[in-house]
């Protein structure tokens, strides 16, 4: 009995021991289950996360205007947006795993990049790169890229954006190359009107000079008439050719102020008396009024103010078909600074309002019909518009009260004590055979000039040799003794410089005079004759009186010594 209970004892407790040790099994399996199953869910969550994260990084990615890309310190692509297909033609697994550098117009720029970034701290900004399109053509990428760093601080590779400005970059250049083709055509345009000059001027010196040689001779009433009308008509051509010259000086901004004393009162009243001739054909009054407190003498270009006042008196007669033409001059001070204030004032038939803006463009006139009966290029009224604002004035037309316009202009006056050297041509006291002595050097490709400027040298006198190119120039100026050379520049073989230069150079101990006989008008043209050793030029067409005004100053004077 003992031993049965006993055995009892042993498998309660047994039985209570191992139920006691399988609830805590139980209760701590429990335990690691549940925590097992919170893991899980949590990874589940992180999981979900990363991949929203993943989509919204790649969202924004593909929707940046811009690509970010990534390359290792091999130049190694090894992430590209989306966003470089539109840019460069290739979907992102074509690129990577690509050297960047494959893409480069020019691979040595890779090197100049890195540099760039090594010398900005790490980081550039609007970097411009080209690249190659997959369809072969040239980008312009600007791209804002640093370097990427490990948590040592060493360098693992470049991150960077970059933004497409081909369009831009093509544009800018358009410009500049549009801008040089205008600076080539307006080189084309200057030499063409060099030229122009040049060849037309030419036979103008012929036409001119011999009419001038013509009416010195006994004429009936007549063939005077004649003679006055060819006059007139080629000097109205003369006028033109030297508006088209002048607006193309002032256009390329070459046109310069000569200025000096001038005595206004003279000066408006010679304008008057040029104009008189052609007021009385159209029966017009010309009258003109100076105010009183204008002073005497004015620092001024004399030349260009003529030229101004001309050109409004000229149009007034123009378009004046009866009544009168009335110039005032007066002082006004209403900025604080004294100004000079000229005012044609006609009696014709006016202008409309909506033409008035545009009567001071270059090429406008306000009848624009070719058949209209005035004459005219257009371009007097553009050209007193620029020289008056070269001379820091201002220009404008307005309404008369009675009929008809006035234009008016005002400069700043600059008030002198100096008088204005003589334009009167003094008397010569010397003997009517004072050139009788001189012997004068003619050379000129052109007969006719030769002609002509033996023709006027030997009413006076004057012995002459002439020669018909530059290397006949050169051999007589060498072999002879002159008084004075006149000396065309465009000729066959050696030109005028070319001429004068050897001439200097070989005639060490001689100065003889070398006047420039030319028609190149232009004053950086003449200022290079100069340059070379010529002592003066003249302008064809040569006038008796300029011609002659040259010899006495050259052969005559002191400074022929």
């Amino acid at each position: 009995m003992a031993p049965l209970i006993v055995l009892l004892i042993i498998f309660i407790i047994t039985t209570i021991i191992t139920t006691s040790l399988w609830l805590k099994t139980s209760r701590r399996l429990k335990k690691n289950i549940t925590v097992l199953i919170n893991e899980s869910e949590s990874h589940k969550i992180i999981e979900k996360n990363l991949r929203a994260s993943k989509r919204e990084s790649k969202g924004i990615l593909d929707n940046l205007q811009d690509t970010y890309y990534r390359t290792d310190t091999d130049s190694v692509i090894i992430f590209v947006s989306s966003s470089v297909e539109p840019l460069m033609g290739y979907k992102p697994e074509e690129l990577i795993g690509h050297k960047i550098t494959d893409f480069y117009i020019n691979p040595k720029h890779r090197d100049v990049f890195l540099q760039a970034l090594a010398n900005n701290d790490g980081h550039v900004e609007q970097y411009p790169i080209t690249l190659r399109h997959k369809n072969g053509s040239t980008i312009w990428m600007s791209t804002n890229a640093h370097f990427l760093l490990d948590e040592q601080g060493n360098i693992i590779g470049i991150e960077g954006t970059g933004r497409d400005f081909t369009a831009k970059k093509l544009a800018e250049e358009g410009l500049i190359k549009a801008k040089e083709q205008a600076e080539q055509a307006n080189r084309a345009k200057s030499l063409f009107l060099a030229n122009m000059s040049h060849e037309i001027r030419t036979p103008m010196n012929g036409v001119i000079g011999f009419t001038n040689l013509l009416a010195k001779t006994s004429l009936d009433e007549k063939q005077s008439e004649y003679v006055d009308t060819i006059n007139t008509s080629v000097n109205d051509l003369l006028t033109i050719i030297n508006d088209i010259l002048d607006f193309s000086r002032i256009e390329s901004g070459k046109m310069e102020l000569q200025t000096e004393p001038v005595n206004i009162r003279e000066c408006l009243s010679s304008v008057v008396r040029l104009f008189s001739a052609a007021a009385k054909i159209k029966y017009l009054e010309l009258k003109y009024h100076i105010d009183d407190d204008l002073p005497d003498n004015i620092i001024a270009d004399p030349l260009r103010l003529r030229q101004i006042t001309s050109n409004l008196i000229g149009n007034a007669i123009k378009f004046t078909s009866k009544g009168s033409i009335t110039l005032n001059a007066l002082k006004i001070n209403n900025t604080g600074i004294d100004e000079l204030m000229i005012e044609v004032i006609d009696s014709g038939k006016g202008i409309a309002d909506s033409e008035k803006n545009r009567l001071f463009d270059a090429f406008t006139q306000a009848n624009h019909s070719i058949y209209k009966p005035d004459s005219g290029t257009g371009l007097g009224l553009a050209i007193s518009k620029q020289l008056v604002e070269l001379m820091q004035g201002h220009i404008g037309v307005k309404d008369n009260h009675n009929s008809g316009s006035i234009f008016w202009f005002h400069i700043p006056v600059i008030e002198t004590t100096q008088a204005p050297q003589s334009t009167e041509k003094e008397k010569k006291s010397e003997p009517a055979n004072q050139y009788r002595d001189l012997h004068v050097l003619v050379a000129d490709d052109n007969a006719i000039n030769r002609k002509l400027i033996t023709t006027l040298l030997g009413q006076r006198g004057i012995a002459t040799s002439e020669a018909e190119d530059g290397n006949a120039a050169l051999d007589i100026a060498l072999k002879n003794k002159f008084d004075l050379i006149l000396m065309d520049i465009r000729m066959p073989g050696l030109n005028g410089v070319e001429v004068t230069e050897k001439v200097r150079a070989k005639k060490t101990g001689e100065n003889t005079p070398i006047i420039a006989l030319t028609a190149h008008a232009l004053p950086h043209e003449q200022k290079s004759f100069l340059d070379a050793g010529m002592n003066a030029c003249i302008t064809k067409p040569v006038l008796d009186h300029q011609l002659f005004e040259l010899i006495d100053k050259w052969a005559l004077s002191d400074n022929a010594e």
